[in-house]
């Protein structure tokens, strides 16, 4: 009976030293390692007209291989809203690069673009309105009329960070009137 509890104890004794051991281990800091790749010009993303008309925004990750010369050798892109892929795969593709000892088969590097619009801007009803017909009823003598609004546009800014890239703009303000109003 002794000789039981005694081995219970010393394989006890072993699974709370190799416990406290990795304990110790992890609470050692490691140095900060130099990323391989980095973003010696960036080519500034372009916000897709048609979406920012949806006000369609989000986060697109592109995975890229660069080479030894910073060339992109390859661009994916892994995820993200489908009308905003090709343009920061654009970007991303027409982007200059520094690879510090990569592979001669290249390295590979996720580049995470952010679409989004500004927080301080928004729509509402303001006296330089223009009135514009809406494309739906150009030849339609009924159809409403649309005002587009200029008010609160700012140009677009890019910011990088690392290896990821902000792109805000303004939204574009539509409001619809009716024929009889």
């Amino acid at each position: 009976m002794k000789s039981i509890f005694g081995v219970a104890i010393l394989r006890l004794g072993a699974v709370l030293s190799l416990t406290l051991s990795l304990a110790r281990a992890q609470q050692v800091p490691s140095a900060p390692q130099e990323p391989l790749v980095k973003i010696t010009k960036l080519s500034p993303p372009v916000y897709p007209p048609l979406t920012r008309e949806a006000h369609i925004a989000g986060d697109v990750v592109v995975r890229l291989l660069i080479g030894q010369d910073g060339a992109v050798k390859n661009a994916e892109v892994v995820s993200g809203h489908p009308m905003l892929k090709q343009a920061a795969l654009e970007s991303a593709r027409k982007s200059q690069f520094e690879c510090l000892a990569c592979a001669a088969s290249g390295s590979s590097y996720v580049l995470t673009y952010t679409f989004g619009f500004y927080t301080d801007v928004g729509c509402g009803a303001h006296p330089e309105t223009l009135p514009v017909r809406s494309s739906k009823c150009f030849y339609l003598w009924k159809c409403g009329r649309r005002n587009v609004s200029a008010w609160g546009e700012r140009a677009p800014t890019t910011t990088q960070s690392g290896n990821h890239v902000t792109l805000l703009t303004s939204t574009v303000c539509i409001q619809t009137q009716t024929a009889q109003e």
